[in-house]
């Protein structure tokens, strides 16, 4: 039988590429909202908590036995209710980056068109992924890393000669509880990447200094926003920032490269829908697994066809259906969609990310 598992390391590029979905989309106006002026120093002071969020999941993960992963972990700790609801949480939210990618496309490159073709697009491809080994989102991942890494960085060199210090200066002491409260949603898109990796991971063979790694990489990520905001704050400043629903691509629209090439934002737009299928079809294979684990079934791939519904691979289609139809039903209207974005997918990731994940821990850790 063929090995289709994978070093710790290749969870990275996944985490690194799903980041950007919700730091594009979220992070600057709402940063820009809380802290104002000082919103470019959220990011690193959501750094301890962030690398202490990464210690938990390492300890966490430290308790699986052979053969299993976070979703098996998790049944014989703490039962199937806490895969049932973890199922749920994925399902809603591989549904609302849907939604929120086909919005994005509509309002800035197709406009006047129905959001629901995009996001079943989109769901279908990330569908056809979850029906094969995990790895291969993984390796699809690694592809893209380097193009749209590349890009991002292309538009940050450029768009440092746009920032102006005095969007960005003065800071006084005052402003230490409003960077602090502002620090929350570069901690809460961070975690949320970390921990929806780890239900990749299906087996316990782990690179030595697996939590050096994670860590590394949280203060890898946190420096990435805090640039990202550095740039779109100063360029912008805080108050118009606070105000724009996609600051990044007005950012990329605004940029001439060489006096040559304009209307960037197209370009950006249709890039940045690689990490919505990756972020989509991760939180598709988690939900799935989450499934078919607390329903007894094995979830280890073998090769299977796309169409293969045995071994409860009907779950699959099920997972994908739900999240698809959730991302046509979910926030007609514009301004509700952005009450999702902003508050209630936040609090509903913070809520499982630091509370139903280390109820969890605890119960395992008694029961052990």
């Amino acid at each position: 039988m063929k090995n289709y598992r994978f070093r710790d390391r290749e969870l990275l590029y996944v985490a690194s590429v799903m980041l950007l979905v919700p730091a594009l989309r979220l992070l600057p106006s709402l940063t820009a909202k809380a802290a104002g002026r000082a919103a470019w120093l959220t990011a690193p002071a959501a750094a301890p908590a962030v690398i202490i969020y990464a210690l938990f999941l390492c300890r966490f993960m430290a308790g699986r036995r052979n053969s299993e992963g976070m979703a098996e972990l998790i049944k014989r700790g703490a039962g199937a209710w806490a895969l049932y609801v973890s199922a749920a949480w994925f399902i809603l939210y591989a549904g609302f980056v849907l939604r929120a990618g086909a919005d994005r496309l509509i309002t800035t490159v197709y406009p006047g068109s129905a959001p629901a073709f995009f996001s079943v697009v989109t769901g279908l491809a990330a569908l056809a992924a979850v029906l094969g080994p995990g790895r291969s989102i993984a390796r699809t991942a690694k592809l893209m890393f380097p193009l749209v890494f590349g890009f991002l960085a292309a538009i940050l060199l450029f768009s440092c000669g746009e920032a102006e210090l005095k969007n960005l200066l003065p800071l006084t002491a005052e402003d230490a509880p409003v960077v602090l409260r502002g620090s929350v949603s570069t901690v809460d898109v961070t975690v949320c990447v970390m921990y929806a990796v780890c239900f990749l991971k299906q087996d316990t063979d782990r690179d030595e200094g697996s939590f050096k790694a994670l860590a590394l990489w949280a203060a890898a990520a946190v420096l990435l926003l805090g640039v990202i905001i550095f740039d779109i704050v100063g360029s912008f400043g805080a108050e118009l920032t606070a105000r724009l629903t996609r600051p990044f691509f007005s950012l990329v629209r605004n940029m001439v490269f060489f006096r040559t090439l304009e209307r960037m934002e197209a370009l950006a737009v249709a890039l940045w829908i690689l990490p919505d299928f990756i972020s989509v079809s991760v939180f598709l294979f988690a939900a799935q697994h989450c499934l078919r684990t607390a329903l007894g079934f094995e979830t280890e791939y073998r090769g299977e066809g796309l169409g293969d519904m045995s071994r409860g691979r009907f779950l699959i289609w099920l997972s994908a259906a739900a999240a698809i139809s959730l991302s046509v039903l979910l926030a007609p209207e514009s301004g509700e969609l952005e009450r999702w974005s902003s508050d209630i997918i936040p609090k509903l990731n913070l809520l499982y990310a630091f509370a139903l994940l280390p109820l969890v821990y605890i119960i395992c850790k008694r029961k052990n």
